[in-house]
């Protein structure tokens, strides 16, 4: 049966590359629906993955729906070991063909994971929750929670989600189809720095269209393993930092779906 959360086939949730007319991606109440969102990628993470192209979408899930909570250089450390990444891939073959060492069994590539959850998930998700408790209305309108059927962003953050949505989709389309001449790769530099909010590096967009750098070769080569650890080191944080900041430095009312009014006679 094919997952709801995940029906174009990605490991991340449907939410992050959805229409905003999906019914099926929102939960009873802002806390809740993170809940719900984090087990699910805990459980992606217990499946196992198919490509190395899935683990770096799922990791800034994991980033999202920790609110920007994960050790900074997590994402680095991860993508840059082979065996890590290795243990990652539901398929033995698949294992081996990353890394010669990689365990063949499956017992070994689940502790690994459940590790994985143990060191960096839960610890995230536990300061997502307690940061978001307090900030997280559960109503839309004076009446209360009396007319909100269910709540439709992240964490009820709808600047949070709308920033997690931009981030999500760029990284998707850069890991499959990076730009190639000097016009995209500039537009690319210019909607990562929107995306983090001016959290990149001072000077990023001169060393991205610089011809004889890593990053100008890395883009305009295609899909790579060097992209992937590119992302991972620099743009990878830059995101973190500011899902960080948007839950830290503003307060929303949640925002929901509610029933429809009707309108008033007269």
């Amino acid at each position: 049966m094919t997952d709801p959360m995940a029906a174009d086939g990605h490991h991340a949730l449907k939410w992050l590359a959805s229409d905003d007319d999906s019914v099926d991606r929102s939960f009873a109440a802002g806390l809740d629906s993170l809940r719900a969102q984090q087990r699910h990628l805990q459980q992606n993470l217990r499946d196992g993955f198919q490509t190395r192209t899935e683990v770096l979408e799922w990791c800034h899930a994991v980033d999202v729906v920790s609110g920007g909570q994960t050790p900074e250089r997590w994402h680095e450390d991860l993508v840059k070991d082979r065996w890590e990444v290795a243990c990652l891939m539901a398929d033995a073959t698949d294992r081996v063909s990353i890394c010669e060492q990689a365990p063949q069994d499956d017992a070994t590539a689940d502790a690994f994971r459940r590790g994985l959850i143990r060191k960096v998930l839960l610890p995230a998700f536990q300061s997502a929750t307690e940061m978001l408790r307090e900030r997280v209305a559960e109503f839309s309108d004076e009446e209360g929670v009396k007319d909100a059927e269910r709540i439709q962003f992240v964490a009820g953050r709808p600047r949070l989600h709308q920033r997690a949505v931009e981030q999500h989709g760029i990284l998707r389309w850069t890991l499959r189809d990076p730009p190639r001449v000097e016009s995209e790769v500039m537009a690319w530099a210019e909607d990562i720095i929107h995306m983090t909010e001016g959290h990149v590096r001072s000077g990023f967009i001169e060393d991205v269209l610089d011809r004889h750098g890593e990053w100008w070769h890395s883009l305009t080569k295609g899909p790579s393993v060097r992209l992937e650890w590119l992302l991972a080191g620099e743009i990878f944080p830059a995101m973190n930092a500011t899902l960080s900041e948007l839950v830290t430095n503003s307060n929303e009312l949640a925002d929901v779906a509610g029933r429809a009014k009707e309108v008033p006679p007269g």
